[in-house]
Order: structure tokens, then C-alpha cells, then sequence
């Protein structure tokens, strides 16, 4: 016995096809395919939709990574001005005071341990760049993570209680 007439007479039916649309009326038929084709045209729409709003997210992804990357070429000091800021401030924090040499006067070699770093004196986020060494500094890292993006050296020196207008005088420590 043949599968297709295995399953006409499963289903009750010698020749299920037989009558061709097997008692479907035209207008049946009609709005079935009319439903069909609007159910298309909107999983259509939504498919070209989503496209497009992926398209604009990558570009916009795009443009970002693009903005950061700029960001970090302004933001970034070349080892060489770093040197030649620390050489110009001679190594003195230009916010607190203390210095390599003011650290060695107490103990030979203390001074090394002092962190100091080029700072922007205009921020990057205010539109300053790393590129031009009157615009860096040498601070110790203490006032610069107090300066941040936002702050300038004055409104740094009003809040700090450190720095070399604190220490002692090197002959009063006996």
C-alpha cells in the first residue's frame, strides 16, 4: 500500500484531494491569502526596521569608539614632556611644595620614593591637550587625584592640610 493512501484512509478520506480545495469556497480561499500577504508585508517592515536601527547603532558604536580614541591621543603624554616637566618643575609638586631634593635633605635616596606625575594644568575634558608642555605640570599623586578633571591648583591648595608648608623645619626635628 502507497504512504499518501495510507494516510487519506487514516484520515477518513479515499482521496483526500480529490475535489481539489475539498469544499474551500473562493472567498475563504481569498482572505486567507489576503491575511497571508499582510502578515508578510509586516514581518517585512519589522525586518527592514530592525535593520535600520542596527545600522545606526553600530555607526553610533562607531563614532564613539572613535571619540575615545581621540580622547586618549589628547590625553596621552609622551614619556619624553614628562621628563622635561619634571626637569622644569625640578621635581617639585607645583601644588604642596614637597620635592625629591626636600626629601633627600632628610635621608639620601627618600626622595625617589616620591610619586610625581605631568599633570594637564587645563583638563582634556575642558579642552586641554597633552601635546603642548605648557600646558602639563609635575604634581605628587596626593593633589592630583585631589585635582582631578574639574578642579584648578588654587582651589586644590585651599583644601589640602599637607605639603611642605606643614612639615617641620629640618632643625626642629631633634
Amino acid at each position: 500500500m502507497h504512504k499518501l493512501s495510507y494516510i487519506n484512509r487514516i484520515l477518513g478520506s479515499e482521496d483526500l484531494f480529490s475535489d481539489g480545495l475539498n469544499g474551500v469556497s473562493h472567498d475563504t480561499l481569498s482572505f486567507a491569502v489576503a491575511a497571508l500577504a499582510i502578515l508578510l508585508a509586516v514581518v517585512l517592515v519589522v525586518l527592514i526596521s530592525v535593520a535600520f536601527r542596527y545600522r545606526r547603532q553600530q555607526k553610533n558604536i562607531f563614532r564613539q569608539e572613535q571619540m575615545q580614541m581621540e580622547v586618549a591621543r589628547r590625553r596621552r603624554i609622551r614619556v619624553s614632556d614628562k621628563n622635561e616637566v619634571f626637569e622644569r618643575d625640578n621635581y617639585t609638586c607645583q601644588i604642596c611644595g614637597i620635592s625629591k631634593d626636600y626629601l633627600d635633605s632628610f635621608c639620601p635616596g627618600l626622595g625617589d620614593y616620591l610619586l610625581l606625575e605631568a599633570d594637564h594644568i587645563r583638563s582634556v575634558s575642558q579642552g586641554g591637550t597633552g601635546r603642548d608642555i605648557d600646558n602639563l605640570q609635575c604634581l605628587c599623586w596626593r593633589c592630583n587625584r585631589k585635582k582631578g578633571g574639574r578642579r584648578t591648583n588654587d582651589e586644590v591648595r585651599d583644601m589640602i592640610d599637607y605639603g611642605i608648608g606643614y612639615l617641620q623645619d629640618e632643625g626642629d626635628w631633634d
